[in-house]
């Protein structure tokens, strides 16, 4: 690289005086690691419980109760929200008819199938006697093969119809949903006499169990946070300090804020710690 000269004159008679410039440096690795370790990294969480749950129907009809409001305690298995059951008792009632048919298809088929195979057996000896044609013969072979193929689709359909059966009666039993564990109701979405289509949400449920804590990091320190790592999280209406350990670190950069999002579980008593709340990270 050439080296930018100046020349200052001090007078008229005086003699060139030579000034190199100072050339800036750029940070090494080791420079910006040694700045990185001078004091903890600190980045801003919430809080999560480990169990949340949306209850939601399996198939669209009018919600005739909802037993629970926001705040509500729920234990495991208790009904929280009924569907009204008549549409779909009616669907079933349907269905099984549709059954009953498709059985008795298949009975009629069956029948069928036998009386081409005795048939097909008659002209066989007929043939063998002499006293029948080879073209009949041919023909009862393929009423055998026609008599089965009708069996099997009717079969087929009946299969069909059985297993809508057994959905339908599934539905039936689902109109009356139930918390998968116990918690506490955090939001309530729907009121009684609203129509819900499949997999709206009646209300959200938070378990009694295990708190989270979420924060984001930056890609480069990612690697500094195995699962089992230690860090120590600041509440705002918890006076000490949380202990939370390491969990499970995502593999993918979160393309909004394009850092790695990193989720720890609460260590030791937190009956004083409510999802949603605000921390702050210390590692």
């Amino acid at each position: 690289m050439k080296r930018l000269v100046l020349l200052v004159v001090v007078a008229c008679n005086a003699e060139p005086v030579e000034i190199v410039p100072v050339q800036p440096q750029t940070p090494t690795t080791r420079d910006a690691a040694i700045t990185a370790d001078a004091g903890p990294s600190v980045f801003v969480g919430v809080l999560t419980a480990a169990q949340t749950v949306d209850i939601v129907p399996r198939v669209a009809g009018l919600l005739s109760k909802v037993h629970v409001g926001a705040g509500d305690e729920v234990v495991a298995d208790e009904v929280v929200a009924e569907m009204d059951p008549v549409q779909m008792q009616e669907e079933l009632r349907a269905a099984q008819a549709a059954l009953s048919a498709a059985t008795s298809a298949v009975t009629k088929a069956m029948v069928d199938v036998e009386d081409a195979r005795r048939k097909l057996t008659l002209e066989t000896k007929a043939v063998e006697q002499g006293v029948s044609p080879t073209q009949n013969l041919e023909e009862a072979r393929l009423n055998v093969k026609r008599a089965d193929a009708v069996a099997q689709q009717v079969r087929s359909a009946q299969a069909v119809e059985s297993a809508r059966v057994k959905t339908v009666k599934a539905n039936v039993t689902d109109t009356r949903l139930r918390a998968p564990f116990a918690g506490t109701v955090a939001q309530r979405y729907r009121d009684a006499g609203n129509r819900v289509e499949a997999g709206q949400s009646i209300v959200k449920i938070v378990g009694h169990g295990s708190m989270r804590l979420r924060f984001a990091v930056p890609p480069q320190l990612a690697k500094s946070l195995p699962p089992g790592t230690h860090v120590t999280a600041t509440v705002d209406t918890i006076p000490t300090p949380v202990a939370a350990t390491v969990k499970q670190v995502t593999p993918a950069i979160d393309p909004a804020s394009g850092m790695i999002i990193v989720e720890a579980e609460l260590d030791g008593d937190t009956k004083d710690v409510r999802p949603g709340l605000g921390a702050t990270v210390q590692m």
